[in-house]
């Protein structure tokens, strides 16, 4: 059906239901879930969805120059390659998982909500630990030994200070959000509004 004609591909002025290509899998845009008093607005963690969407092609960098240095030659430290082996098998059986969860619906034509991405979105966290896990761990062997234990503490510190801060900022979307919405003066959410496209 001509895309102009499906009525999935434009958008409702009550709760901007839309097709995929309007970003909800990107989190550029939500949707209104309760207007009332009390509002709930469906949208992902910024932080955390776009640092998951971020480490994914991170994930595939790294694969890509490591296999370059593989056919040039590049010798690792055996325990290193074993230990990256298993990183990348584990990391392309987690990239899988998000494709045939995420990519099935690019031909649907239907009305697409935000609970037909969370099963990708589950499998990209799973490899953002896997890609995590593995900047680490270069960054640990990458420094004097007696420095790696220091570098570990303060990644896993600064990693663990991000989560908390982006949940301090952004749990209105967790737990709703009362008092004027955020196009409006004196709006408690102004500051967690990054996108136009958020009607929060």
């Amino acid at each position: 059906m001509d895309h102009h004609k499906n009525p999935a591909y434009f958008l409702r002025k009550a709760g901007k239901i839309s097709q995929l290509g309007n970003g909800k899998h990107l989190n550029l845009m939500g949707q209104i879930f309760s207007g009332k008093d009390h509002r709930i607005y469906l949208l992902g963690n910024p932080v955390i969805f776009w640092g998951c969407l971020g480490l994914t092609f991170v994930f595939i960098i790294a694969y890509a120059i490591d296999t370059v240095k593989s056919r040039r030659g590049l010798r690792n430290n055996k325990y290193w390659r074993a230990y990256k082996d298993r990183m990348f098998s584990a990391g392309w059986w987690l990239f899988l998982g998000w494709m045939l969860h995420y990519f099935p619906f690019w031909p649907m034509t239907r009305v697409l909500y935000f609970h037909h991405y969370f099963p990708a979105f589950l499998f990209s966290a799973m490899l953002s630990g896997v890609v995590l896990d593995y900047i680490l761990t270069w960054c640990c062997i990458s420094v004097p030994e007696q420095f790696s234990l220091i570098v570990f503490q303060g990644c896993i510190a600064a990693i663990f200070a991000v989560l908390c801060w982006s949940f301090y900022l952004f749990y209105p979307l967790s737990y709703g959000m009362y008092g004027p919405s955020s196009m409006e003066e004196g709006s408690l959410w102004r500051n967690i509004k990054w996108m136009e496209s958020w009607d929060l």
